[in-house]
């Protein structure tokens, strides 16, 4: 048999080109080689890495210059009858064959590259593998032989001498034409140097060189040929990736990793019948499978670090798809856009709820609540302007955007400043003001909260902070801005009434205090007719019973009696939780029979509790204990509750419901109850009244020890609590109502 064949084949030595003979001219020479040497030298002379490295050369030739012809004119002596299946190639390169129906080398003869990289699922990389299988194959029968008439091994082997025109089988590009025009003309010129696309040509250039610069300015990527067939968008890339897959491995990725809702291991596993750990064993394969396509080298290296460039920080969904269009479109393996599955392949960011974060969204967060804080004022302020996280292409959406970031992450947008802490009224409230600059009222400070609350709480919480200063009957400005503050019509009377040597006309106090104050004249006439002042004949002066140098208990503010003690109301600070003692009021002094320079010991559930009288203030001791046993936090208003039996517990308020009568008895400490005598009759215990007086003296009673708040809650709902009472006439009364609204 070796003899029939050697009689059949030709003497000399096979050469790359006679196994090839377009060869010559398309085909680039390495360092140091002559012209196209190479391609006359004998085939078997190579050895396996040069054979190699020809071969690979000789199929990106196929590929790229003569992808139009069929196989059977580029690879004139491929065996016919070779089993697709034997050649080197990939599993996935040997299921398209089988998939399309070809099972033998001959029934290739009529195809070309660009008819195989057609088929679905087949890329640049699978089809450079099956060509230079086929190109090595052909090789190898030019050298070899081959099952098939010596005869037709020679008249292909002395077909393959003939010479082929350079340049006949495919004519140049307009392109090429164009850069060489360009390129004749600056040697022409002398500037053979000068970049070819650097700038406008001469207004002498020829019409013609011009034209051709200005078609290459205006190149696209669909019009310069891809030479090796490999050009794809993203989701035929991924595709591509994913068809590596098996039908099981494939569902896996659907319903779990590339999934909205993904559904458990344990469900997967019963639909597959396989365990919940075979499935995450499959599942972290192919997960890892498809890390390789960003890492580095991988072949959606370079787009995955484009796209995480892109997000920054902070980015839109919306303005990612604007820069990278294809991540619109939608890989067919797992049915999802091309943006949703490098998502979940890469771990460098997040994309959730239209937000592109990098690395995640609780890392997005966190750093921008870092920055927010870095830059808040006293108040938690922010200019939007100042805020450094969204990243955008488009200078005139920045202000939008981040303003859509923050109120994500939880923040408030006001025009150009966000607001950082809201949480409390008076937070929102001191924020509003800082920004406004003038007083407003409490109601023109809720207009502007994002949520809904009620004045009256507000007005409630701002009573008792120190970051506010009335300075009308309801107008409340910031302290710091020191503007005169408000202290009742009480107040103006005593310093008209001192200034006038201690006898004021009721009409000189009538027109100076309502020419500066929203008040009525009646308001006025009925204050100075009620204690601490007298008038008589229309003189205004200090009653004679002059009261003591110090308030008792029922007379102190915040502290109430209750069944068998007294309960000190407070709001618990940042101090309290730090474990610093706090300033009590004389009238603790008074309750405990504390003198001045003693401390006194009260017994509580976890250790004794001191108070002490050494300063010019009595002290409590540190609560900070009672705080943590309670989990308590800032801002929260507690009662230190001193019973007549010489113990101490710390009691948390109830929250307020905007119920003004059950939000009076919070303040007080008193159980809630819905029969409104019940509430009064508690109410006045509470500041040492008997429980039949009238709703007018207990509001009165409230309003003159200091707790305007409960008097104000308790106004709101006086018609309905004073039915049944029948107060005495009053000489110069005025409207009640009136009266109370300025304490």
């Amino acid at each position: 048999m070796t003899e029939d064949f050697n009689q059949g084949r030709p003497t000399a030595p096979v050469s790359w080109v006679d196994a090839f003979p377009w060869l010559p001219g398309l085909v680039h020479e390495g360092p140091g080689e002559a012209a196209g040497a190479w391609v006359r030298d004998p085939i078997d002379t190579a050895g396996s890495k040069l054979r190699e490295s020809r071969v690979g050369t000789i199929a990106t030739v196929v590929t790229s210059r003569l992808s139009h012809l069929s196989f059977g004119e580029t690879l004139p002596t491929l065996p016919p009858t070779t089993m697709l299946s034997s050649l080197a190639i990939s599993n996935r390169g040997r299921n398209m064959f089988s998939r399309e129906g070809y099972q033998i080398t001959g029934e290739l003869e009529e195809l070309t590259p660009l008819d195989l990289l057609n088929w679905r699922g087949m890329g640049a990389g699978t089809l450079d593998v099956i060509i230079q299988a086929l190109v090595d194959s052909a090789a190898e029968a030019a050298t070899h032989g081959y099952d098939r008439d010596p005869a037709e091994v020679a008249a292909a082997l002395r077909q393959s001498t003939r010479e082929w025109p350079a340049g006949q089988l495919l004519p140049e590009p307009q392109y090429v034409r164009d850069l060489k025009a360009l390129a004749d003309w600056a040697a022409f010129i002398g500037c053979a140097g000068t970049p070819l696309l650097a700038g406008p040509l001469p207004s002498w250039a020829p019409q013609s060189v011009k034209e051709a610069l200005g078609r290459l300015l205006a190149l696209t990527a669909d019009e310069v040929e891809d030479p090796r067939a490999a050009r794809a968008d993203l989701a035929t890339k991924l595709d591509e990736a994913l068809s590596d897959f098996d039908e099981r491995q494939l569902n896996i990725l659907s319903r779990r990793m590339f999934a909205d809702a993904p559904v458990t291991l344990d469900q997967l596993g019963n639909e597959l019948g396989v365990t919940r750990e075979r499935i995450r064993q499959i599942e972290s394969k192919v997960r890892g499978h498809l890390l390789n396509l960003i890492a580095p080298g991988g072949p959606l290296a370079d787009v995955a670090a484009a796209v995480r460039k892109a997000i920054g920080q902070v980015t839109t969904l919306a303005e990612l798809l604007e820069l990278v269009p294809s991540l619109r479109q939608k890989v067919e393996a797992v049915g999802q856009p091309a943006w949703h599955v490098l998502d979940r392949i890469d771990d460098g960011y997040e994309i959730e709820n239209g937000w592109c974060l990098a690395p995640s969204l609780t890392a997005a967060r966190a750093n921008t609540n870092a920055q927010l804080q870095e830059q808040a004022d006293q108040y938690g302020v922010v200019r939007l302007d100042s805020i450094n996280v969204v990243e955008t292409s488009y200078p005139e959406r920045l202000s939008e955007v981040t303003a859509a970031w923050l109120a994500n992450c939880g923040h408030i947008v006001n025009g150009d400043y966000v607001f950082t802490r809201t949480s409390s009224v008076g937070d929102y409230a001191a924020a509003i003001l800082s920004v406004v600059g003038t007083p407003l009222a409490s109601q023109e400070i809720i207009d502007r909260f994002a949520f809904e609350r009620s004045a009256g709480s507000l007005r409630n919480a701002m009573s008792i902070d120190e970051r506010f200063e009335r300075v009308d009957r309801d107008l409340w400005a910031l302290s710091e801005w020191g503007m005169d503050a408000y202290a009742g019509i009480r107040s103006k009377i005593r310093e008209q009434v001192a200034q006038a040597g201690g006898r004021a006309k009721l009409n000189d106090l009538v027109e100076f205090i309502t020419a500066r104050y929203s008040v009525s004249a009646s308001s006025v006439v009925a204050y100075a007719s009620a204690p601490p002042f007298e008038t008589r004949d229309g003189i205004v002066q200090l009653a004679s019973a002059e009261r003591g140098v110090r308030k008792t208990p029922e007379r102190t503010r915040r502290l109430f009696r209750r069944p068998g003690a007294w309960a000190y109301r407070v709001r618990i600070s940042a101090d309290h939780l730090r474990g610093s003692g706090s300033v009590a009021p004389i009238a603790i002094a008074t309750i405990l029979d504390l003198q001045f320079g003693a401390t006194r010991q009260l017994e509580t559930p976890l250790g004794p509790q001191a108070i002490a009288w050494t300063g010019t203030q009595p002290q409590f001791g540190t609560i900070r204990r009672f705080l943590m046993d309670g989990d308590i936090h800032a801002d929260t208003e507690a009662f230190l509750v001193i019973g007549d039996n010489g113990t101490f517990t710390l009691e948390p308020a109830r929250d307020l419901t905007d119920d003004p009568l059950q939000d009076a008895l919070t303040h007080v400490g008193a159980p809630p109850t819905t029969d409104e005598a019940e509430a009064c009759a508690a109410l006045a215990s509470a500041v040492g009244l008997s429980e039949t007086v009238p709703v007018t003296s207990i509001i009165a009673a409230y309003r003159e020890r200091g707790d305007s708040d409960i008097a104000d809650l308790l106004t709101t709902i006086r018609a309905e609590l004073e039915a049944g009472h029948s107060p005495g006439q009053v000489a110069h009364r005025a409207d009640v109502e009136d009266i109370l609204d300025l304490l």
